[in-house]
């Protein structure tokens, strides 16, 4: 299959594009370079043989350097952060909003089909945070004696969150807001113009070669500011709450499966994450990296939360496990200890990039 990846030189588009260009596919990389870290990828693509386009999803005339001839888009390119909408929303819409539109109308005009990497930000912060909780030892975690009848849609206690449950409200972030906002108009495109598109609201995603900040990335950021014996706050929730993780080599193993049904799927939207076995508080992510780098991490507490941020997200994967027969297989400890090797491995390089 001929695949243009957006974004193609960040985190998850290059895993993704090694990972498919590996099993047969012809990739064509697109991607504009912002993004510290990026610009490092585009050797070892070409190295790989696979073409590198310089150019930016907000940018109609840049399209026009893309292959004539493609079969899928995968929609990688974002502005990721929850905390920059703040400063800048502009940037986010016009990434995350205005660019996937210049996406799906590159799509309807050429006659290919998208997979689109939306967020679990999609859903309003005030929403998951009425959800009953109970405080545990290490963690927050919702309450499974709570009254069935009066919990919404889309929530149960144990599994977590399924794209049935409700998008309407505030305090998705600026982020969120955009990425929703580019979601709706996927699903209208697969209707209206019958371009096959397939949707995943991804909860976090980590692994190896991420170059994790403190706004994006979290626990990368958890492993490289362990290394490097730099102190962590925690914002709130005494550090307990807690994100499932979603490791990029399982998200890579989907995709190519829905590569492989696109047009058979086309409309559908999937919550997509790591599910409750791997989800981790930020307390445990702490114990984990001290571990794992037998280095201890200076922590401090603030009783101030971030805005937008919530006390437990746990993604419920039961409905693309039983669509799809798939589910994560890489574990938390696995994949941190990955991540943690590789951090080991490149401190010179994440030193020198001024992470």
């Amino acid at each position: 299959m001929r695949i243009i990846i957006t974004g193609g030189c960040g985190f998850v588009g290059f895993n993704l594009t090694r990972y498919l260009a590996e099993a047969g596919h012809q990739v064509t990389v697109f991607d504009n370079l912002v993004r510290r870290g990026s610009e490092m990828n585009v050797a070892k693509l070409l190295k790989m043989g696979i073409r590198f386009v310089h150019g930016d999803i907000r940018s109609v005339e840049d399209f026009s350097e893309l292959p004539a001839e493609a079969d899928c888009l995968i929609e990688c390119s974002a502005q990721p952060s929850v905390v920059s909408g703040y400063a800048n929303p502009v940037y986010d819409f016009t990434t995350n909003v205005a660019g996937v539109i210049n996406c799906l109308e590159f799509c309807r005009t050429r006659g290919l089909g998208m997979i689109f990497l939306s967020s679990s930000r999609v859903y309003p912060a005030s929403k998951v945070n009425s959800l009953p909780v109970v405080e545990k030892a290490t963690r927050w975690d919702w309450d499974a004696d709570a009254e069935r009848d009066s919990l919404p849609r889309g929530f149960d206690p144990f599994n977590g969150i399924s794209a049935r449950f409700d998008m309407d409200g505030p305090t998705k972030t600026i982020y969120g807001a955009s990425k929703a906002a580019a979601d709706f108009f996927c699903q209208e495109y697969a209707d209206a113009f019958n371009v096959p598109i397939i949707i995943n609201r991804c909860g976090v995603i980590a692994g190896e070669g991420q170059f994790g900040v403190i706004h994006q990335g979290w626990l990368t950021f958890w492993a490289i500011s362990c290394f490097f014996e730099r102190p962590i706050t925690y914002l709130g929730y005494k550090g307990k709450q807690v994100r499932d993780i979603l490791f990029v080599r399982d998200l890579c193993s989907l995709v190519r499966i829905q590569l492989e049904r696109l047009r058979e799927l086309s409309g559908r939207v999937w919550n997509v994450g790591g599910g409750r076995k791997n989800s981790l508080s930020l307390v445990e992510a702490t114990e984990l990296m001290e571990r794992l780098a037998n280095k201890k991490l200076a922590t401090s507490h603030q009783e101030q939360t971030r805005k937008g941020d919530m006390i437990i997200y746990l993604t419920d994967n039961s409905e693309i496990t039983r669509d799809l027969a798939w589910s994560p297989t890489v574990s938390v400890e696995e994949g941190a200890e990955s991540i943690a090797r590789w951090v080991r491995d490149n401190q010179t390089t994440l030193a020198e990039s001024g992470l």
